[in-house]
């Protein structure tokens, strides 16, 4: 496999193949990667707050129970919003799919 980077073109060329990737375009689709993990990190941010919120609202926190109950009473909403921003991520992430067949080459 041979390889060389030429006026932001990345050239690349095997045995079975030749291909050719612009430098902006993987950059740019990196870039909307990350902007969409930022955006589902906020996401499970806003439902763990809203969440804990929600259930302490109009209420006392219970007073006199184990240590176990405060763990759980606590890390519930925050195990539902991940589940819930887990299920965003799945359904709406896009592969970057140059970034991928770019990848591939360098593998091998």
């Amino acid at each position: 496999m041979k390889w060389s980077y030429t006026s932001g073109k990345i050239n690349i060329s095997s045995d079975e193949e030749e291909q050719q990737f612009l430098l902006e375009e993987l950059i740019e689709e990196l870039a909307v990667r990350k902007a969409f993990k930022k955006k589902v990190a906020l996401l499970f941010t806003i439902i763990s707050i809203t969440l804990l919120v929600m259930q302490d609202y109009g209420a006392d926190l219970p007073k006199d129970m184990s240590v176990y109950f405060y763990i759980g009473y606590f890390l519930t909403p925050i195990i539902i919003s991940g589940f819930f921003s887990l299920l965003v991520y799945i359904a709406m992430r896009k592969s970057p799919k140059k970034a991928k067949r770019l990848n591939k080459f360098f593998k091998d």
